[in-house]
């Protein structure tokens, strides 16, 4: 995962939270433990929100990048991909 883009999403979410608890809460009856612990819990359950999409997308990224550097298909002179390498792509597919 990009470390800019996840510095950028948790400051992002802590800062929603904070804004979040100092808009619906009120600072100045509640307790600080109180307080601590609303704006522990909603920070975590939106830095889960926020950070799996961006998770699953750099990974998928970084995949497509790994597959794209490592694979070359060969051409024949007819301009259609090699038969070993058509063949062994259908090898590993598994139907049920």
């Amino acid at each position: 995962m990009s470390a800019a883009a996840l510095s950028v999403v948790v400051l992002v979410v802590f800062l929603l939270a904070l804004y979040l608890l100092q808009r619906y809460g009120d600072l100045r009856k509640q307790q600080r433990m109180v307080l601590l612990g609303t704006l522990l819990s909603w920070y975590l359950c939106f830095l889960i929100v926020f950070v799996l999409p961006l998770d699953v997308s750099t990974t998928i990224y970084n995949q497509c990048i790994h597959d794209s550097s490592n694979h070359t298909p060969s051409v024949s002179q007819g301009g259609r991909f090699n038969q070993h390498t058509n063949s062994t792509f259908l090898n590993n597919i598994s139907v049920p």
